[in-house]
């Protein structure tokens, strides 16, 4: 539609406003409303509703006679946006310099303390301040770096808190170059926590040999270094070859006394990276074993009745057991076929 007419009051209030240099004629805004003015009086005229004048024109019936008013009071200075800006200001001067301190001494005493618990310090030595007025204090503070925010307090508190690294002389990672070309090169250990029945958990100490995949094992109630070290005497006295080298990932029980033995009798203690099992790939390996063809059988829950079953399987295990890594050898034929010598029998080998 094409409006060639407007209403007398906005051409008078138009005119008025000329008179007031530079009083907003200019300004995008003010040409914006003054056009919705003039759509709306043109839509009046046609005795268009006021719902479908608000939907067409986007002003509702009260915004046409707010500026419609202005207008014809203040000229197109009436149309010009209000400041967004409070008329009565927060003025900072009557705030004390005592009480700028006091609040101040009170974050820096106690850095997580927020506006209330200073408010009710302040209150009971006397100062007549409000809740709000010390978190306005507050800020203010925290802007001008007097003191710190509780936000970067905590954070900067949580990123202090840096774990101790635990001191170990003897044990280092493993050498790229370092290759098992002999048994007792190198030998996996490894912690298994096993589930017997309900409240009936045992935990499984592994000990595989890379070269000849020889694998001893013990069981006991708990998994400390002191049972750690325990297991390695028993590893050194009944494996059929020397341990040059020992690779275990980093929990605690392969520290401390297992450690120390490993140092005392001149091993090579090897320690994975953090979350790297399958660098420990063998022992992993032969656990699954345990637990499929170990595990899975009626089993006596009190530890030596199970350690007892355990050794005849491990004894199985290092005689019979085809391996298909070994060509279908068990590990102490293949040791045998390497030594060129025959298989030892039960009771010549130096297994338990």
């Amino acid at each position: 539609m094409h409006l060639t007419t407007v209403g007398r009051e906005v051409w008078r209030g138009a005119r008025k406003a000329q008179e007031l240099v530079g009083a907003g004629a200019g300004d995008p805004t003010v040409q914006a409303r003054l056009q919705k003015l003039k759509q709306v009086e043109a839509f009046r005229k046609l005795k268009v509703d006021w719902s479908e004048i608000q939907s067409l024109v986007g002003i509702s019936r009260a915004t046409y006679y707010r500026y419609k008013r202005k207008l014809q009071d203040e000229g197109l200075k009436g149309l010009l946006p209000k400041p967004k800006r409070p008329k009565r200001l927060r003025r900072k001067g009557h705030w004390s310099p005592e009480c700028i301190i006091a609040i101040e001494a009170l974050r820096k005493q106690n850095p997580t303390w927020g506006r209330w618990p200073i408010w009710l310090a302040l209150w009971k030595r006397g100062f007549n301040i409000s809740e709000r007025t010390v978190g306005r204090i507050l800020a203010h503070l925290e802007r001008r770096g007097r003191v710190e925010s509780v936000a970067a307090f905590l954070a900067r508190a949580r990123r202090g808190k840096t774990r101790r690294k635990t001191q170990r002389p003897h044990a280092r990672r493993k050498p790229k170059s370092y290759v098992a070309s002999s048994p007792g090169d190198l030998v996996q250990v490894d912690t298994l926590t096993v589930t017997l029945g309900p409240g009936e958990v045992v935990k499984h100490f592994s000990a595989v040999d890379l070269f000849t995949r020889f694998s001893l094992a013990e069981v006991h109630t708990r998994a400390t270094a002191d049972l750690a070290a325990g297991f390695l005497a028993h590893l050194i006295t009944h494996t059929p070859f020397p341990v040059r080298a020992i690779q275990v990932d980093g929990g605690s029980e392969f520290m401390a006394e297992f450690e120390e033995v490993c140092a005392r009798l001149g091993i090579e203690l090897f320690v994975l990276p953090p979350r790297s099992p399958k660098l420990n790939g063998h022992v992993e390996r032969m656990q699954r074993t345990f637990r499929d063809e170990f595990y899975t059988r009626p089993l006596p829950s009190r530890i030596p009745e199970l350690q007892s079953e355990l050794n005849a399987y491990l004894e199985y295990y290092n005689r019979e057991r085809p391996h298909r890594a070994l060509n279908g050898l068990a590990p102490l034929e293949f040791l045998a076929m390497m030594q060129g010598e025959s298989v030892p029998q039960g009771g010549e080998s130096q297994m338990c």
